[in-house]
């Protein structure tokens, strides 16, 4: 919550110093700009680790903490007989509708990082890209 304060008080002496309103919004697009291309690279990490992942089938079994400093919650499958967790949070809000237990799901399977892709975690990687590419191309174009 400082960080946003400490942006607002630079904004307010930017505006005041050069009397110029264009130097805070030119300031404010790219650093949005900035954090687009970060979000993409996440999500271009997180393709390439798709690509490089198994399809197995796996049961669903709960949805706990990974570890005591984690504050997100994530899904455990069964796969191969081996308890693994997904790579991203779970979906908390229709939690009894999207994990179920008595279903067999197709999960990715990365061995290398000992983590699973959800069809949920598909999604987001997806849709994360595509929207960071389209936010990102947005602010470009406002730059110009």
């Amino acid at each position: 919550m400082e960080y946003v304060f400490i942006m607002i008080v630079i904004a307010v002496l930017v505006c005041v110093l050069t009397g110029n309103l264009g130097y805070v919004f030119f300031g404010v697009i790219y650093f949005l700009l900035i954090l687009s291309v970060l979000l993409v690279i996440t999500f271009i990490i997180c393709s390439v680790l798709l690509l490089t992942s198994k399809w197995k089938e796996a049961k669903f079994l709960r949805v706990d903490l990974p570890s005591e400093e984690s504050k997100y919650k994530v899904a455990y499958y069964l796969v191969e007989g081996e308890e693994i967790p997904c790579l991203f949070p779970e979906e908390g809000v229709f939690r009894r509708q999207l994990y179920r237990t008595d279903k067999t799901y197709h999960v990715l399977l990365n061995k290398k990082l000992g983590r699973v892709f959800d069809r949920f975690a598909v999604a987001t990687c997806i849709l994360g890209l595509i929207c960071g590419t389209g936010l990102g191309t947005v602010l470009l174009l406002m730059s110009f």
